[in-house]
């Protein structure tokens, strides 16, 4: 899994000027804050995204969106942090506004009425469940190329679909806005110590780490529900996330069971090919010095035949065959081994390699029962 490591947000303070004479700042003056917003720049153009196509399930998915060129560089223009004017505003509260603002800019109404078309079009025509909508959803957004932007603000999701690509947070906010939009309950996942942001999908349960939401990786394609065992460089989740909850959506994802079932039987199926590997090197490191053992056996029977019966010769050679005997049997023995560790690697790479495809991948687990 990749980690974002994102840096904290510019925040301009801004500071009430005195007039001659006066000894307060109206506090109606201005609001306590202001956040980003999109001016759109007329007169722009900007070439049309390419068709994107992902895989789902068992098929293949095309997205065509065209975008308004004035709201795209009107967003890509724009001051990505806050104005504050009540210092007394926690971070926690500003950095949410932040997020909140660049998600619901009214001028990206019509980029995203446009994209949820498509998508809703793809639930209809293939009937898909409250569920596996989510994961569509979800498997879209993955499925948009990873673009590391450390030093970059974060961008709105009109940009990040106009760019093709992302960060972390980039595509949590785009796949945020989506699922708000499409009334599911939605949150932020944001984790200031390691640097990451995911998004949070309501469900049943208590969720990731009690938040009440089921957690959603962005970066690259995962099941719903199921958190990275580490992002890039060995960074483990360990903080508890700040959660920014976004829109008013009810509906929750239902299949956390599922998803966690295929992450342990992935997790078991890990470890085992683990272990395994380290038996096939170390009978593989037997068997290379035992047949070394046996060349030079043979070399010493061929050099000392005797032209005549010899006792002690042939003892040594039924020595030889009994030694063959046993190498030849660890020698099965490991091919077995292999073929047991190559199926469980295939068995493994299957459902890494699909986790697009949650209800294939359940049924696929429950044929190897």
């Amino acid at each position: 899994m990749r980690s974002c490591n994102i840096l904290p947000l510019v925040v301009a303070v801004a500071l009430g000027i005195l007039a001659a004479g006066c000894t307060d700042v109206l506090p109606w003056a201005h609001p306590p804050a202001v956040y980003p917003a999109i001016v759109p720049v007329p007169g722009e153009t900007v070439p049309s995204p390419p068709p994107f196509t992902f895989r789902f399930e068992d098929f293949s998915v095309t997205v065509e969106v065209p975008v308004d060129a004035a709201v795209y560089t009107g967003a890509r223009r724009a001051d990505k942090g806050a104005r504050i004017f009540d210092q007394r505003i926690p971070e926690s509260e500003w950095r949410a506004g932040i997020y909140r603002a660049l998600m619901a800019d009214p001028h990206q109404d019509g980029f995203f009425d446009n994209l949820l078309a498509v998508l809703r079009a793809v639930r209809e025509s293939r009937g898909l469940d409250s569920d596996e909508y989510i994961e569509l959803l979800s498997v879209f957004v993955q499925s948009i190329p990873y673009e590391d932007q450390q030093s970059s603000d974060p961008r709105f999701p009109i940009e990040v679909w106009v760019d093709g690509a992302g960060d972390c947070d980039d595509k949590s906010l785009l796949l945020g806005s989506l699922l708000s939009r499409e009334n599911y309950r939605t949150a932020l996942l944001f984790f200031e110590k390691e640097g990451h942001m995911a998004v949070g999908v309501g469900c049943s349960g208590p969720g990731y780490a009690g938040t009440g939401y089921a957690y959603v990786e962005t970066t690259n394609v995962t099941f719903v529900g199921v958190p990275p065992g580490e992002l890039a460089g060995g960074v483990r989740l360990t903080s508890v996330p700040l959660v920014i909850p976004v829109g008013e959506g009810t509906l929750n994802y239902t299949r956390c069971r599922e998803t966690a079932a295929l992450a342990a039987a992935m997790g078991e199926m890990e470890r085992e090919i683990g272990l395994e590997k380290e038996q096939v090197r170390e009978l593989e490191d037997a068997l290379s010095e035992e047949k070394r053992e046996l060349d030079a056996m043979r070399a010493s029977l061929e050099a000392t035949a005797p032209r005549v019966a010899d006792a002690g010769y042939y003892s040594r050679v039924a020595a030889y065959n009994a030694r063959v005997r046993d190498y030849n049997a660890q020698r099965s023995r490991l091919l077995a081994l292999l073929e047991r560790h190559n199926l469980l690697v295939d068995r493994y790479n299957t459902l890494a390699t699909h986790q697009y495809d949650r209800k294939g991948m359940v049924a696929f687990l429950a044929s190897l029962r």
